[in-house]
């Protein structure tokens, strides 16, 4: 039984694959780093090192803690940024200087770059050769250990002046996606190639796979880091093992990281536009840097505090919680935090919102829940998913417009300027709902843009309603978890009722936070999640087998049975007795 008890957990503890997404300057290189450290490298924090945790969190922390130091497994890692180089190797060293200059047309990258032209043809020539020979050992230490090198070298050249190699390297992250190559025109698209990225970190997957069992290591993997929802996806789609850890960390930590790192606040704030945009459209939805939809996809939720006098314990002790349970599902339960969460993140699947998916909960100081909302439109309205722009058009299904849809005539006349086409037609005849959010329709009519005219009441909102409806004892001390941070108007309301804490996972623009969370002297605390959520929730809490009887057939544990020995020992004393009597008889 012990060896089919190993059987059952073989596959997970072969095979694994972590991804890593956040902002530039939240730490997913040092959580990488970390994930690729030697077992003695690694240096696990003692339980004494959190006299924060209460005693139950403490004796969880020291189960992991005890699981992992007995089952550390070192990670290889794969960088986005080398794959990134790679792509930029089909280049010869000519081609890829012309195109810098290009882009950035005041600085000389021929001169700039002189002093690694060597290096760089040579590799572009080995390259060739050993795509031609297909052999899988010298292709993983031409990746991951000569390209790797080579990478570094680019980095610190391209950051000498204005920190340029963080906006190059994202601007031929785009450009791959765009077409599959590293240098192209903003007007060049290739659909078939918009996934080469992802691709070639599939491929890379399957070599450290077939590499991994040369070496006798188990094919542990991380990925720094991973800032495109779809490819997520497709990751997601591949992989069981796969999982996506978001390392989050406060803004203005995450900014005096990058400022001590020589970036200007000019360059945060260019960072800050391409890798959470406010709106995306076109072929930019897709290619695009998007990390607060990688953020709404991630299964776990770090968060790396400010902690590098501190040995990074923090971060480190969060890292060794996740990896024992991916390897050992259920050995610790979830904590209250994550429990509530959980319910405002699937709370959020009932939203019919065309735009965002928003779920929270309620609770009282001790984590009893009191109310679950998401955004919707009111009660006995139809949800904007639920719609049809040609129902409306057509007078069909009435019920579901209101009477200014139905009858404000400039209202109707501009808005079947934009949808009575043959496109949203042959939609609808493809089996697609040709559903339409009114407050875009109304705010583009008006040329403006507010958030008055939107139908939904926010998540916040419909939860903090539902206490109102159905009676409540009150909430004051109480705590508001959201999937996303609440806005202003849903703070307000939050600061009203007295809540202290604040959970979420996803900030929401704006000045909430500054404005309305920290004015006043009755300041709610606001606070980063940090857990499992969604599918892996089931995933990581969710043993294999029954921990009782795993524990019963690993050591073969018996329980001899007391009253049975009691019988069995009352048995023979009669018979013994009875033996007795026959020779008293005789006599």
């Amino acid at each position: 039984m012990k060896e089919g008890i190993n059987q059952i957990y073989s596959n997970r503890n072969n095979f694994l694959v972590l991804g890593l997404t956040g902002r530039t300057g939240s730490g997913c290189s040092t959580t990488a780093e970390k994930l690729s450290s030697k077992e003695n490298d690694f240096k696990f924090p003692p339980v004494d090192s959190f006299d924060f945790l209460n005693e139950n969190e403490k004796r969880k922390y020291k189960i992991t803690l005890n699981f992992a130091k007995n089952n550390w497994n070192q990670f290889y890692t794969i960088r986005v940024k080398d794959i990134i180089t790679t792509f930029i190797l089909e280049n010869s060293f000519s081609n890829f200087c012309a195109y810098l200059n290009k882009i950035i047309p005041e600085t000389d990258f021929f001169k700039k770059l002189s002093s690694l032209e060597e290096e760089y043809e040579s590799l572009y020539t080995k390259r060739i050769e050993l795509i031609k020979n297909e052999n899988h050992i010298e292709i993983f230490y031409f990746h991951f250990t000569t390209l790797n090198s080579f990478t570094e070298k680019l980095k610190f050249e391209l950051s000498k002046s204005h920190n340029s190699y963080t906006s190059i390297y994202q601007t031929i992250g785009n450009n791959i996606r765009s077409c599959g190559k590293a240098l192209s025109n903003d007007c060049e698209i290739n659909c078939k190639n918009t996934d080469a990225l992802v691709k070639k970190i599939n491929k890379f997957i399957k070599l450290i796979g077939s590499v991994s069992k040369t070496q006798n290591r188990k094919c542990f993997i991380v990925i720094d880091a991973l800032r495109n929802p779809f490819e997520v996806s497709y990751l997601k789609e591949r992989y069981s093992a796969f999982y996506l850890l978001a390392i989050n960390v406060n803004d203005s930590d995450r900014k005096e990281r990058l400022q001590n790192n020589n970036y200007t606040k000019e360059q945060i704030e260019k960072l800050d536009n391409q890798e959470y945009p406010k709106k995306l459209k076109g072929i930019q939805l897709y290619i695009s840097q998007n990390i607060q939809q990688c953020t709404e996809l991630a299964d776990i939720h770090i968060h790396n505090s400010n902690t590098e006098n501190e040995n990074f314990c923090n971060l480190k002790k969060q890292l060794i919680h996740y990896y024992s349970l991916m390897l050992k599902p259920g050995i610790v339960p979830p904590t209250s935090i994550e429990r509530v969460m959980q319910l405002a993140h699937t709370a959020k699947l009932n939203s019919g919102c065309l735009s965002r998916q928003v779920g929270a909960a309620i609770t009282d100081n001790q984590f009893s829940i009191k109310s679950i909302g998401w955004n919707n439109s009111p009660q006995g309205q139809v949800p904007c998913i639920l719609r049809n722009s040609q129902d409306l058009i057509n007078s069909s299904d009435t019920e579901a417009y209101s009477a200014y849809e139905k009858n404000n005539s400039e209202f109707r006349k501009y808005f079947k300027s934009v949808y009575e086409n043959e496109e949203i037609k042959n939609m609808n005849k493809c089996g697609h709902n040709s559903s339409f959010c009114f407050k875009e329709v109304q705010n583009n009519l008006e040329n403006e843009k507010n958030q008055v005219h939107t139908r939904s009441l926010h998540a916040e909102e419909n939860a903090f309603l539902q206490l109102t409806k159905y009676g409540s004892q009150g909430i004051e001390n109480g705590i508001l978890f959201t999937t996303a941070s609440p806005c202003e108007l849903c703070s307000k309301k939050a600061y009203q009722l007295g809540i202290k804490r604040i959970y979420f996972i996803d900030p929401y623009p704006g000045i909430a936070t500054t404005h309305i969370l920290k004015g006043g002297n009755n300041n709610p605390k606001l606070i980063l999640f940090n857990g499992v959520i969604g599918k892996s929730y089931f995933q990581l809490y969710q043993p294999l087998l029954p921990y009782k009887d795993e524990i019963k057939e690993r050591v073969e544990l018996t329980f001899p049975n007391v009253k049975e020995n009691e019988l069995e020992k009352a048995n023979s004393e009669i018979t013994m007795l009875k033996k007795r009597i026959l020779e008293l008889e005789k006599k």
